[in-house]
């Protein structure tokens, strides 16, 4: 059999789209330069046009790409460079500027935790909140000097936020969550009922220990809708007890969102279906007086909005 190289020379028509293919590489603009600069030698081009046309039909810094997501490009996300080696023209590849922030933007990602918070609530911002009222203004305002305290490493309470359903308490929490997450500071949100649901499942594929242990080690964490779960003695006495006793002895700055007022809450931890323990109920109630400062949210319900 032939080799290729000799079918190519006795076929003028491939030799004279060749041709025409090289000459189009060497004159493109973002080629030339490079072969100039370099005293690339017409047989170097001959042997590695097919590395020159690769160079060519990609994207040059996200020239031409959108989004990491729709880059163009041989190795995803990654800008090609010419350089010569062996006297032989090769490609090389660094990150482009897309990839940096889609990188970026998955490490961001990595510093909030979220079990069951719906999707408004994990991407809210500080500077959406509606600032009507004087409830969300006080908030907003203690919320930002907190956020200043954690990052600056200072011991601080967090935020007990109470009200009727609907006024933007856990949305709240979410703004708070995603502003320490652009200071690069760890936080874990979640829904308590479903987050006691989860645990007792974890009895049976063992992993309750550690999924108490890791919520409870949180840098700062987030209790949303404390009081919505049932309670019984076990919620109170090996979930919620221990996990509030370990971040009053740590310092560690814990916020909650919540239907109750602190007296109301203390009376849903009093009551269980093996009666009431007052004692026990206070005890709750002193850790989380440890933990936070009480702030009512009032005004329209904006689920209904």
């Amino acid at each position: 059999m032939k080799p290729f190289s000799a079918f190519v020379k006795n076929n003028p028509a491939i030799m004279a789209r060749i041709e025409q293919v090289k000459k189009e590489t060497v004159q493109h603009p973002e080629i030339k330069p490079f072969l100039e600069a370099h005293a690339v030698t017409d047989d170097m081009i001959d042997k590695d046009l097919t590395v020159l046309q690769e160079y060519k039909d990609q994207s040059k810094l996200c020239d031409r790409c959108a989004s990491y997501g729709q880059c163009i490009n041989f190795v995803k996300g990654h800008t090609p460079h010419l350089y010569i080696e062996d006297n032989r023209i090769k490609i090389s590849y660094t990150p482009c500027p897309n990839k940096k922030v889609h990188d970026e933007e998955q490490l961001m990602k990595q510093y909030v935790t979220a079990m069951h918070v719906p999707y408004e609530t994990l991407n809210a911002k500080i500077n959406s909140i509606d600032l009507e009222g004087t409830d969300r203004l006080n908030i907003v305002k203690r919320a930002m000097e907190i956020c200043n305290d954690i990052a600056a490493g200072r011991p601080t309470k967090g935020l007990y936020i109470y009200g009727s359903f609907g006024t933007g308490k856990s949305y709240i929490l979410g703004a708070i969550a995603n502003q320490l997450k652009e200071r690069h500071i760890y936080t874990t949100i979640f829904y308590v009922p479903e987050f006691i649901r989860e645990l007792k499942n974890g009895f049976n594929d063992q992993t309750y220990a550690e999924k108490l242990d890791r919520v409870k080690k949180s840098p700062v964490l987030m209790l949303d809708d404390i009081g919505a779960e049932d309670m019984t003695t076990w919620v109170r006495d090996e979930v919620l007890g221990p996990l509030l006793h370990y971040r009053m002895m740590n310092q560690l700055p814990t916020f909650f969102s919540s239907n109750f007022n602190k007296e109301e809450l203390r009376y849903h931890f009093q009551k269980t279906k093996v009666g009431e323990e007052k004692t026990k109920a206070y005890r709750m109630m002193e850790r989380i007086d440890a933990l936070t400062e009480a702030y009512p949210l009032k005004g329209k319900n904006y689920r209904r909005s």
